[in-house]
């Protein structure tokens, strides 16, 4: 039976391939015509052509993508991402035991809060809350995205968003060797290693305190006797010869 079936696999197979080559020719006609996919108004060759537009080397989008761009310089080895998820890093210290992201999940913690009954999420999506507030007609929203608002005014040719992706934005700086976020991090470190005298500066205030109101009660007496000390020197001087 099995050498039947492969005799009759082998003898089929030429029609088998016609018809698939048949098959793949029909679906790439139609792939490529005015109406297909790819072709027809809105299809998949103008969304290409707008990515590719998009990632073109004079787009600031392009410019990030570029080698030796803003994205290249986040990647690298000694970037700021590597420094972030290195070992003791933001990352792990956001994540350890006791850290931040295990006291906003704790059971007492911010989460916990904000999810409670008549807590601030509530308040939020309740009605005529911030969020109703938000989207009414002519509401905030309304205002950021009509004609002409702030939005199209940030996004517009040599608008905001466009000079902080050039060569030399905002961006260009936040992410470079040496610049903003890298002097965040390593101001981080500094505050961390100067905290422990922040804290004996505090213990000592109260003690300060308490001299400051001692060297007080001390002096009171003292311009007391000045004063009577000066009242019995005129009243010599006046009655003298």
């Amino acid at each position: 039976m099995a050498l039947v079936n492969t005799l009759t696999a082998a003898a089929t197979l030429p029609v088998r391939l016609s018809v698939a080559f048949t098959r793949t020719t029909l679906q790439l006609g139609r792939l490529s015509s005015p109406q297909g996919p790819i072709l027809r108004p809105g299809g998949y060759g103008e969304r290409f052509a707008v990515l590719r537009d998009l990632t073109s080397p004079d787009r600031p989008l392009g410019k990030a993508l570029a080698q030796g761009g803003a994205v290249d310089r986040l990647l690298a080895a000694e970037g700021p991402l590597a420094r972030l998820t290195t070992a003791g890093g933001a990352i792990e210290r956001l994540l350890a035991a006791d850290g931040p992201v295990e006291r906003l999940l704790s059971a007492d913690g911010a989460l916990q809060r904000l999810l409670a009954e008549g807590g601030p999420l509530e308040q939020l999506v309740a009605d005529d809350g911030v969020i109703d507030r938000l989207l009414a007609a002519g509401g905030a929203l309304d205002r950021l995205t009509v004609p002409g608002g702030v939005l199209d005014t940030v996004l517009a040719p040599g608008g905001l968003a466009e000079r902080m992706l050039t060569d030399d934005g905002f961006i260009e700086k936040l992410l470079a060797e040496g610049g903003t976020l890298d002097q965040l991090i390593e101001l981080g470190d500094t505050l961390e290693s100067i905290r422990p005298r922040l804290v004996q500066l505090a213990e000592l205030i109260p003690d300060l305190s308490t001299s400051v109101d001692a060297l007080g009660r001390s002096v009171e007496p003292l311009g007391d006797l000045v004063g009577r000390f000066s009242l019995s020197r005129r009243r010599v001087i006046t009655s003298g010869p």
